[in-house]
């Protein structure tokens, strides 16, 4: 796993969580299909609200996971962040701070931080190989040495 790689892990889970509380909303507003009437057939009386405490039961789910992944999310967002601060140069530690935690543009981080988009790309390079050297080289070797695969 590269560096890139494993510092888009943030935005990734917090897009997954994104996705999933729109699903939550849009079924906790009732506006998913749910099943249809067919009038050709002959009617048969069934208990009203089971289609109801189906869907209860689905969004107490959902939630929950919703929940867990939002923990998930904090835990390793903490953990990217606090890595990213222990790198040696202040420029290394905000522009992958700006890259990946607030999802910052390229350009956005050029204007915001008065450098020419070329150098901003340039220091992004070799923030990434510090943080790859630091903090994946051992995982590296320690997954190979396991013969763990990493996905």
């Amino acid at each position: 796993m590269t560096a890139k790689e494993y510092l888009r892990e943030i935005r990734i889970l917090d897009k997954r969580i994104d996705q999933k509380q729109r699903e939550f909303d849009t079924l906790k507003r009732g506006r998913t299909y749910v099943g249809g009437m067919d009038y050709s057939q002959e009617r048969v009386q069934t208990s009203a609200g089971q289609g109801f405490v189906g869907l209860s039961d689905k969004l107490v789910d959902m939630q929950r996971e919703i929940n867990e992944d939002i923990d998930r999310f904090n835990d390793i967002r903490h953990a990217r962040i606090n890595q990213i601060q222990q790198l040696s140069r202040i420029e290394y530690m905000d522009i992958l701070f700006r890259r990946y935690v607030q999802y910052q543009s390229f350009e956005t981080i050029a204007s915001e931080m008065q450098y020419s988009y070329n150098y901003v790309c340039n220091l992004h390079g070799e923030a990434l190989r510090e943080f790859e050297n630091k903090f994946l080289s051992n995982h590296k070797i320690f997954f190979e040495n396991h013969d763990i695969m990493v996905s």
